[in-house]
C-alpha cells in the first residue's frame, strides 16, 4: 500500500463499516419510504431499484475506490489482472466451479424428489436450446447480478486485506460472515428469493447466512488454486446464482428452495476439505505471499 504505516487490518475494518452502512442506506431506503418494492430486483425498472442496484453495486465499487487510494501503481495493475485477465488455472478452476455447482443442484433435486418436490423446470436452459443467442443474455445477467458487483470488493480486496496463506479458514469464515449480513436488505424485497426463506421460516434465513460462510470456503479454495485469481471466482458466483437457485432450472419447488441451502453447506464444507487436500491446492497455497 502507498502507506505503510496503514495496516491491512485497519483498512478491512473501514472498508466493511462503510460498505455495509452504505449499502444498507441505499437498500434500506425503498423500505422506509414505503415505496413499492413488490418486484424489485436487479433487472427490474421501477424507481425502487435505482436504490436496489446502487447498494448491491457498493462492494465492488468500494472495493475499486479503495484500491485507486490506497495501492500503489503496480499494484493497481496486478488487482485488474488478476480480476479481469484470465490464465489456465483460471479456467481449470471455473471448470471445477461449474462442476461443483451441478452435483449440488443435483443432489439437492434429488433428495427433493424424495421429498414429494416436483421436477425442475429449465425455463432458461429452454429459452437457450430455443435461441442460442440467449446465452449471451444470460451470461449478462448472471455476471452484473452478484459477480462484478460484489466480487472486486469482497475478493478481490477485501481477500488481498484478510487472507494469507496462514489463515485461509478464519479469514474466509470472518468474509462468510460479513458477506452474509450485508444481504440483509434482500430479506424484505418480495422479488427475493431471500425474502421467501425468511417469511416461509427463520431457520431458513439463518441458513443463508451460513451458506454464505460456507460458500467462503469454496470461494477462497478457488482464490488460492488460481493463485489469488477474481476471474473464475466471477464465475462461480454465477453458476449459483443462475444455476443452484437461478434461470437456468427455474421453476423449482417448494421443497428445493428448502433444502438448497442446507445441501449447499453440506457439499461446500466436503468440497473444501477435498480439495485443501490436493497437491493442486498445497502448492498453490505455498506460492501465496
Amino acid at each position: 500500500m502507498k502507506n505503510e504505516n496503514l495496516s491491512k487490518k485497519k483498512v478491512a475494518v473501514i472498508f466493511v463499516i462503510v460498505t455495509l452502512l452504505l449499502t444498507w442506506l441505499f437498500q434500506f431506503t425503498p423500505i422506509v419510504l414505503q415505496m413499492n418494492v413488490e418486484e424489485t430486483s436487479v433487472s427490474s425498472f421501477d424507481f425502487a431499484s435505482i436504490f436496489f442496484v446502487i447498494g448491491g453495486m457498493l462492494p465492488s465499487l468500494l472495493g475499486g475506490i479503495f484500491v485507486a487510494v490506497l495501492y500503489k501503481k503496480e499494484n493497481i495493475k496486478d488487482f485488474f489482472k488478476r480480476c479481469l485477465v484470465p490464465d489456465k488455472r483460471s479456467i481449470l478452476a471455473i471448470f471445477i466451479s461449474l462442476l461443483l455447482i451441478c452435483i449440488e443442484c443435483f443432489v439437492t433435486q434429488t433428495i427433493s424428489k424424495m421429498n414429494g418436490g416436483e421436477n425442475l423446470g429449465f425455463e432458461g436452459l429452454k429459452l437457450i436450446a430455443g435461441n442460442p443467442l440467449m446465452f449471451f443474455y444470460f451470461l449478462f445477467w448472471g455476471l452484473i447480478s452478484g459477480p462484478f458487483s460484489e466480487e472486486f470488493g469482497w475478493r478481490g480486496f477485501l481477500s488481498d486485506m484478510v487472507i494469507n496463506k496462514k489463515n485461509v479458514v478464519k479469514g474466509s469464515i470472518i468474509i462468510g460472515l460479513i458477506w452474509g449480513i450485508w444481504h440483509l436488505p434482500l430479506f424484505f424485497y418480495p422479488a427475493q428469493i431471500q425474502y421467501e426463506w425468511a417469511h416461509s421460516n427463520m431457520l431458513l434465513a439463518v441458513c443463508f447466512v451460513l451458506m454464505c460462510v460456507t460458500n467462503s470456503l469454496v470461494y477462497s479454495s478457488i482464490y488460492v488454486i488460481s493463485h489469488r485469481k477474481v476471474f473464475p471466482i466471477f464465475f462461480l458466483h454465477m453458476f449459483e446464482n443462475i444455476v443452484l437457485t437461478g434461470a437456468m432450472i427455474y421453476p423449482f419447488s417448494d421443497v428445493y428452495k428448502t433444502l438448497v441451502n442446507p445441501v449447499s453447506i453440506v457439499l461446500d464444507i466436503v468440497f473444501f476439505v477435498i480439495i485443501t487436500r490436493t497437491r493442486l491446492y498445497k502448492d498453490s497455497l505455498e506460492a501465496m505471499n
